[in-house]
């Protein structure tokens, strides 16, 4: 679906536009237990800002071939968005054309990351929406548009407790994502965040 008009209020990673974490603050924020009045089958460990970049793949985390796009980005505490930490990489993959984006907001509550989750779901209202099969989430979704026909993104958008994550595939245009990459680097993204949220260090990587 080609989208004529910019999207408001959507950030996205890429040579023309920054995507997430759009007016974060700075600071430190510390993890502790999830707290909410909603039920999870999971006990998760709210992040922290170095959870947050230990959660970020490196180099050796995903697939041969790619190059970081940039360096990383890590905010910390943003009061005003309910947010502890906050970071996204991005990769330029040869193989996909395409720079591949991972972001990670962490909230103070399972609360306010349902909340941002469904923000983020009503600012991509004019994008392509469908379903996303992922292990081990709460809520996902993909959204697909294009701006123009020099500019196309895919991404895979993801609640699990107390953060909200992405990944998103952005091309010049018009060729499609490669669905069976990008699926395999969100479950290796949602399996990092799962080992942080259980006290582990982040290990999993690309398959």
């Amino acid at each position: 679906m080609r989208v004529k008009k910019t999207i408001q209020g959507l950030c996205l990673i890429g040579a023309a536009v920054s995507l997430f974490g759009c007016g974060s603050g700075t600071g430190t924020g510390k993890p502790g237990p999830t707290q909410d009045d909603t039920p999870s089958s999971h006990s998760a460990r709210i992040l922290g800002k170095e959870q947050v970049q230990a959660v970020l793949p490196d180099l050796q985390d995903v697939p041969p071939g790619w190059e970081k796009s940039g360096a990383s980005r890590l905010h910390g505490a943003a009061q005003d968005e309910g947010t502890l930490a906050s970071g996204k990489q991005a990769y330029s993959a040869t193989d996909l054309e395409g720079v591949v984006g991972f972001g990670i907001q962490s909230f103070q509550t399972r609360a306010q990351a349902i909340q941002g989750y469904t923000e983020k779901k009503s600012q991509m209202a004019d994008a392509q929406i469908g379903p996303a099969q992922i292990p081990e989430i709460d809520a996902a979704f993909t959204a697909s548009y294009c701006i123009g026909k020099n500019y196309c993104s895919t991404s895979i958008n993801l609640r699990l407790d107390s953060v909200y994550a992405y990944v998103n595939i952005n091309t010049d245009g018009p060729a499609a994502a490669d669905a069976k990459i990008l699926n395999s680097v969100t479950r290796m993204f949602v399996q990092r965040i799962r080992q942080a949220q259980r006290g582990q260090s982040p290990s999993a990587k690309a398959a």
